[in-house]
C-alpha cells in the first residue's frame, strides 16, 4: 500500500497532465487551422485573444478529464 502523499501526489501529477496535454492539443490544433486558413487566403488572423479563449475551453475540458481519471484511479477501476 502507497502512503498517502506518494499517492495524492501520483494523483495530482495525473490531473496537471490531463490538464496540459488538452491545452497543448487544443493550441496545435488552432494554429493548424489558422495556418490552413493563412495558406488559402493569404491572412494569418491568430490573435491573442483567440488564444486566450482557447486556453480557457482547454482548461475547462482538460480540469473535466483530469478529474474523470483521478476519480476512476480512486475507484480502482479497471483500464485507469
Amino acid at each position: 500500500m502507497k502512503p498517502f502523499n506518494e499517492r495524492v501526489s501520483s494523483l495530482l501529477i495525473l490531473f496537471i497532465a490531463c490538464t496540459l496535454g488538452v491545452v497543448i492539443s487544443f493550441l496545435c490544433i488552432a494554429l493548424s487551422i489558422d495556418v490552413l486558413v493563412w495558406m488559402l487566403t493569404g491572412s494569418f488572423d491568430l490573435t491573442k485573444a483567440d488564444i486566450l479563449k482557447t486556453i480557457k475551453i482547454a482548461c475547462v475540458i482538460g480540469s473535466f478529464t483530469g478529474a474523470i481519471f483521478v476519480i476512476a484511479r480512486l475507484f480502482k477501476l479497471k483500464g485507469f
